[in-house]
């Protein structure tokens, strides 16, 4: 992050604890859209992802007075965020909701949800152009199926790091942990991911290159 949108969000921040409802506003329009990808990327559900962003902001309102400008707002909130999903996470793991009520945000209308397709979309290629479209909703949906297999730190981990690309440092930071445990738990959802490619999705691996 930039040293001026860092600022920017640190003075939103400390204007918020002061009960500046703008100043919060401001900050959700901001930050919300992020916050969402992160959770449904997590969740795989688009409603409880939507639940994550309401708690998060929620959070971030009551314990405004808390927030120390050493660290970034992004990286604070990416650690309520992903905290509140791997808890929404176990909670549904222990009681699942029907098949019926869970909308996956890879078959929602709203094209902006599909949270794989951040980088692309924000190019404005993938969103204008039909055959790209489909394309990520299916690499979309195969996300949502493998990542079932993995921890919810794994998962968190992986999201955060190979997905938002955040630094190392950040991701542990998020997730309460070292960075070399969030090195292992990428590495491990790696070589599961990959495994439910070549077993399930063989179309998107590549060539095997012949042996010399």
């Amino acid at each position: 992050m930039s040293g001026e949108p860092r600022v920017r969000d640190a003075e939103l921040v400390k204007r918020s604890a002061t009960g500046d409802t703008d100043a919060f506003r401001r900050l959700y329009e901001h930050k919300h859209r992020r916050v969402y990808l992160i959770a449904y990327q997590i969740l795989g559900d688009s409603g409880m992802a939507e639940d994550v962003v309401q708690e998060t902001f929620v959070a971030l309102w009551k314990h405004c007075g808390r927030y120390r400008s050493r660290f970034a707002v992004d990286t604070w909130l990416n650690r309520i965020a992903t905290n509140r999903a791997i808890d929404r996470w176990r909670s549904e793991k222990k009681h699942p909701r029907s098949a019926a009520s869970v909308e996956p945000a890879s078959r929602s209308d709203d094209w902006g949800q599909a949270g794989v397709t951040t980088a692309s979309s924000a190019t404005g290629t993938v969103a204008s152009d039909p055959s790209l479209r489909a394309r990520w909703r299916d690499i979309q949906a195969i996300w949502d199926e493998l990542a079932a297999e993995l921890s919810p730190q794994q998962r968190a981990a992986f999201v955060l790091r190979e997905i938002e690309e955040l630094p190392v440092r950040e991701v542990a930071e998020a997730l309460g942990c070292g960075t070399s445990t969030v090195r292992s738990h990428i590495s491990l959802a790696r070589k599961t991911l990959q495994a439910g490619i070549r077993d399930r999705f063989p179309d998107y691996c590549p060539p095997r290159k012949p042996r010399q």
